[in-house]
C-alpha cells in the first residue's frame, strides 16, 4: 500500500534535498489541496511534489537533470516510508520500537524509524523459541545493503552465486580490456560484451571502475 508523503517525510525530504543544493518550500493548501511542495534553485522553480509524490513542472522548463535528482531522492525516501508504515510491530523482547518488513525461515529483515525521521534497517536471527532476537547485522539507512544481507542470510539466495564489489571490479577490467584488445571479437561478441560491461557499470561505484578501467601507460625501458 502507497501513502501519502508524512509531516516526516516532507521534514526529511527538505533536508536532503538542501544538502544538494535546493530550497523545498510547502505550498498553501487552499490553493490546491493535492499539491504539498514547491523545490528551487538560486530562486528557480524547478518542480512541484503532490502528496502522493507525483512531480508537476512547467512543460518549458529547462531543469531535466534537476527535477530527474529530486524525483529520484523523494521516491527512494518513500519507498523506505511505504515499506516501514505497511510493516506490523516486531512482537520481540527488546526490539518492540522496530517493524517487520519480511522473515524468513529463522531471519527476518526490521526496521525503525529514528528521531531525525531516517528510516534505518537491520537483519537478525529469531532466538529458538522466537521471543528474541540476536547477532543483528545493522545498515543504517542503506536498505539496498539490508535487503542483500537478508537474502543471503535466510538463505533465499546462495552466497557462492553472487560477486562482491572488488571481484565485479576485477569482471569489469577484464571485459574492458577484451574490448580494447581483442581484434577477433565478432560484431555479436561484442555486443555481448558490451552489454555485460554496461551491467556491471550499473552496480559499480565510479570509483571502483575508473580504478580498473585505467589504460595501461607505456613505459620506456633505456637500452
Amino acid at each position: 500500500m502507497k501513502h501519502d508523503i508524512s509531516p516526516e517525510l516532507a521534514e526529511l525530504f527538505k533536508k536532503k534535498a538542501s544538502v544538494l543544493g535546493y530550497s523545498v518550500r510547502e505550498e498553501a493548501a487552499e490553493h490546491d489541496p493535492q499539491l504539498l511542495l514547491s523545490a528551487f534553485r538560486n530562486q528557480e522553480e524547478i518542480c512541484k511534489f503532490e502528496k502522493t509524490g507525483a512531480m508537476r513542472f512547467r512543460r518549458d522548463s529547462p531543469f531535466v537533470t534537476e527535477r530527474k535528482e529530486l524525483h529520484n531522492l523523494l521516491l527512494d525516501l518513500k519507498e523506505r516510508y511505504d515499506l516501514y508504515l505497511n510493516a506490523k510491530p516486531l512482537d520481540c523482547e527488546g526490539v518492540r520500537d522496530f517493524r517487520l518488513i519480511s522473515e524468513f525461515g529463522n531471519h527476518l529483515l526490521a526496521a525503525k524509524q529514528s528521531k531525525d525521521n531516517e528510516i534505518r534497517f537491520v537483519t537478525w536471527q529469531y532466538d529458538y523459541d522466537r521471543t528474541g532476537v540476536n547477532l543483528g547485522h545493522y545498515y543504517e539507512t542503506n536498505y539496498q545493503g539490508a535487503l542483500g544481507d537478508f537474502t543471503v542470510r535466510s538463505g533465499l539466495l546462495d552466497e557462492n552465486r553472487l560477486f562482491s564489489e572488488d571481484e565485479m571490479a576485477v569482471l569489469y577490467a577484464s571485459c574492458v580490456f577484451r574490448g580494447r584488445h581483442d581484434d577477433d571479437l565478432t560484431f555479436e561478441s561484442e555486443k555481448e560484451l558490451q552489454a555485460v560491461i554496461e551491467k556491471l557499470e550499473s552496480n559499480l561505484p565510479q570509483q571502483s571502475m575508473a580504478q580498473e578501467a585505467a589504460p595501461e601507460q607505456e613505459v620506456e625501458h633505456g637500452i
